[in-house]
């Protein structure tokens, strides 16, 4: 009866080291520009660092003291999300519009 168990045993280890991990989201540094959507100013708001993740096209920033949540099927409805080869923005109407920058935006 051992040769069955240790052949069993031996192909639940295989199962286990031939199936895919769990995705893993895409996190990176970055800088960060709020604006508020009452400031009239045509000037950048002074860019900070923060985190931007991404998964399943769910983006989370998270900055000093504040974490945003962009859930992909709020986008068009809740916010508009605008993608370039700098970054990516994000804004709700009436309320912010938050600027995440891949690289400092003064050094540019």
């Amino acid at each position: 009866m051992r040769p069955p168990l240790i052949s069993l045993g031996l192909l639940s280890l295989l199962c286990c080291l031939t199936t895919p991990s769990p995705a893993k989201a895409d996190s990176t540094k970055a800088w960060c520009s709020l604006f508020d959507a009452n400031d009239q100013s045509n000037s950048l708001p002074e860019p900070v660092p923060c985190r931007f993740s991404q998964r399943q096209g769910n983006a989370t920033v998270v900055m000093p003291q504040r974490r945003f949540d962009f859930p992909a099927k709020e986008q068009g409805k809740t916010y508009q999300r605008d993608n370039s080869t700098a970054g990516i923005g994000f804004s709700r109407k009436g309320d912010f519009t938050l600027v995440v920058f891949w690289q400092d935006p003064r050094k540019q």
